[in-house]
């Protein structure tokens, strides 16, 4: 049998082939004259799959940034439970998840108080910041502020006096029995029969009939922390204490609704 005899030009086709092929798959050796280094140059498909990779981590983190975005949200609690509590504000009511480092804050007479989860109650109206989650429509609360309300209002004949804890007992036209805290802050007046002049707590006496401008005690059933007291003083001429204004009449109810 006659061996197969290949041309030069058919040879060098081959190698060509070969050539071309071993280029798509490897990189392209550079020689550092200098320093006498080898290195790699990357391919096109290569550089396609780097260019990828980074495309493809910026979008998750373009998402991760939408998922959890800083937001802080207010409105009234409309309930309550271990985990979490939900907020009624102007557009929607929104999921608050109640998170391990969650802080709660309440001024309470002039102070910010710090207070636990436990205390957050239905109806207290509060500004939540914290981390929203675009995907689980949360909102993962850090900081919690339990707002104060419009004052209460309320009247009625003092029938006792504390003054070693500065608390006025007084009773209401409908009978009820309030507890009104006369604070640091609180502004009072007395009706003299001719004008409104300024006076302090000395100025209180039993039988005295006052109008009373505050917020409620949390956790204390029909206890008012004082604003304002108008007395009107004893010398009424067989006048009683007006009925207790409604709507603004809520401290009769057992709810921690936040103070001023």
């Amino acid at each position: 049998m006659k061996p197969k005899i290949i041309s030069h030009g058919a040879l060098l086709v081959t190698f060509l082939l070969m050539g071309i092929q071993i280029s798509a798959v490897s990189p392209t050796p550079t020689v550092n004259l200098t320093t006498g280094t080898v290195t790699a140059t990357p391919t096109v498909s290569e550089k396609s799959k780097q260019i990828e990779d980074l495309k493809e981590r910026l979008a998750t983190k373009v998402a991760e940034l939408r998922q959890a975005q800083r937001m802080a949200v207010y409105g009234t609690v409309k309930s309550v439970s271990i985990s979490q509590f939900s907020v009624e504000t102007k557009t929607k009511d929104l999921k608050i998840e109640l998170t391990d480092d969650i802080k709660i804050y309440q001024t309470i007479k002039e102070s910010r108080t710090e207070l636990t989860s436990d205390k957050l109650a239905k109806d207290d109206i509060v500004t939540v910041f914290g981390d929203y989650d675009a995907t689980l429509d949360l909102l993962k609360a850090k900081i919690v502020f339990i707002q104060s309300t419009d004052p209460i209002r309320i009247s009625g004949t003092i029938k006792e006096i504390n003054k070693t804890d500065y608390a006025i007992t007084i009773e209401s036209a409908e009978k009820i029995t309030y507890i009104v805290d006369f604070e640091k802050t609180t502004k009072m007046s007395v009706w003299n029969g001719k004008e409104i002049e300024k006076a302090g707590f000395s100025k209180l006496a039993v039988g005295n009939i006052i109008h009373v401008a505050g917020s409620p005690v949390p956790k204390q059933d029909k206890r008012i922390s004082a604003q304002r007291i108008v007395n009107l003083g004893s010398d009424t001429k067989g006048f009683t204490p007006p009925a207790t204004p409604t709507p603004t009449e809520k401290p009769a109810t057992p709810s921690a609704t936040p103070k001023s």
